[in-house]
């Protein structure tokens, strides 16, 4: 599977690789950092990119690369300077180090690989991506949101049940997660945590907590002659049961070269959860909800995640459905 893959999203780059083409010629790029990027590092960036990237992302940098079309997640149209995981709050421009996390990494789940490349070809793609959108030169990258200190550190039981709490729950220092994700809690459960939380009845016979919906988001499944969107792509809040988190990965696999912990997946689900998911409906959740139900969410969160594919999701999956008749 894993070589299909590379051969889908290396063949069109291979083909086009035949034809002939010199090199654009580049100015020095003035962010509005206060940084000047050298000519020389967008031509080294250029020269990456169109190995490694352009294939999916487009020779334009408007995520309509031959081997990216009909791709879904749809590849990143870097001409909006808009980025799912930035590290920084949902709307803001991320920071060099989230951008290099993900290159480093790729996005689990997607042909998005983790590209094992020098880390000055890394800096230089890096830098020639922001030759794509204005903003850049416009507007200075967000202020990275600090991982408080995990307050729950030792007591795994209480973090799960007050992230059991604030996931279905909304107001009051809660999320109400379960808004836009699906509940997994069998509905008479379900009833008895809201109404000790709230204080009062809520009636769910008309409700289908267990059916997620498609919400809109800002990236672009196809473009105009100017790179402009002319359609943007639906997204299906995860269910954690079943679907892979883009920046979350399986305990015991290899990760920046070392082995991926419990503790270092409640750090990213932490992350995500923290910072929200840019261009998405999942906003920022840090600042506000208390600290420590953040990182309760994370803790619960990693108990749904864990049993991804497992007998244990199919039977939790089986009980909530049947709750729901």
């Amino acid at each position: 599977m894993n070589t299909l893959r590379a051969l889908t999203v290396l063949l069109p780059l291979v083909l086009t690789g035949c034809r002939s083409k010199s090199a654009p010629t580049f100015e020095p790029l003035k962010l509005a950092d206060g940084r000047v990027i050298p000519a020389e590092t967008l031509t080294r960036g250029h020269s990456v990119y169109t190995y490694y990237c352009a294939s999916c992302h487009g020779e334009l940098g408007d995520g309509q690369g031959p081997a990216g079309r009909g791709m879904r997640p749809v590849p990143r149209s870097f001409r909006q300077g808009l980025f799912k995981f930035g590290g920084v709050a949902v709307g803001e421009l991320p920071t060099d180090d989230a951008l290099k996390r993900t290159l480093r990494r790729g996005l689990h789940g997607t042909p998005m690989f983790a590209w094992d490349v020098p880390d000055a070809d890394l800096d230089a793609v890096l830098q020639y991506v922001k030759t794509f959108s204005p903003r850049w030169k416009e507007e200075v990258p967000g202020k990275p949101l600090a991982m408080s200190t995990d307050p729950w550190r030792g007591r795994d039981a209480e973090a799960i049940e007050r992230g059991r709490v604030a996931y279905h729950v909304s107001g009051a220092g809660n999320a109400g997660c379960s808004s836009c994700h699906v509940a997994y809690l069998p509905r008479s459960e379900l009833a008895a945590l809201l109404k000790k939380a709230l204080g009062r009845d809520v009636d769910l016979s008309k409700m289908d907590p267990y059916t997620a919906l498609a919400r809109e988001s800002d990236h672009p499944v196809a473009v105009d002659a100017k790179g402009e969107p002319t359609k943007t792509e639906k997204v299906l809040p995860p269910d954690f049961l079943f679907q892979p988190l883009r920046t979350v990965w399986p305990v015991g696999d290899t990760v920046d070269g070392s082995t991926y912990t419990a503790e270092r997946q409640r750090e990213d689900l932490y992350r995500v959860i923290s910072s929200g998911v840019g261009g998405a409906a999942m906003p920022t959740w840090k600042g506000a909800i208390p600290e420590e139900n953040l990182w309760a969410l994370a803790y619960y969160v990693q108990t749904l995640v864990v049993l991804r594919d497992t007998d244990a999701a199919d039977e939790l999956k089986t009980r909530l459905r049947s709750s729901a008749q």
